[in-house]
């Protein structure tokens, strides 16, 4: 089990790149759950990395808790985890 301020340091870490912290303020300006098909593809246009660069910086939100994963079948759909965010305080809405 991790100690609260090394999972802290995780998650500030993997917010650190900022490939990864234009993911989550996508994710708090929409609000909502997306799938990875499009949520890869958008920020990969948009920031003009390959989708396999795109898809390790996703795995590096979900390792440190930042994003949620959930398969719908063979999708995979994210989610910002509002609730860890807050907890540290962090306000999403105003990164």
């Amino acid at each position: 089990m991790q100690q609260p301020n090394t999972r802290v340091t995780d998650i500030f870490k993997s917010m650190a790149d900022d490939t990864r912290l234009s993911i989550v303020r996508k994710l708090a300006k929409d609000k909502c759950e997306v799938k990875a098909s499009s949520i890869t593809t958008d920020c990969a246009l948009a920031l003009k990395l390959s989708q396999p660069t795109m898809s390790h910086h996703f795995a590096k939100l979900v390792a440190s808790g930042v994003l949620l994963e959930r398969k719908i079948g063979v999708e995979k759909h994210y989610q910002l985890n509002i609730n860890l965010l807050t907890s540290i305080g962090i306000d999403p809405t105003k990164l």
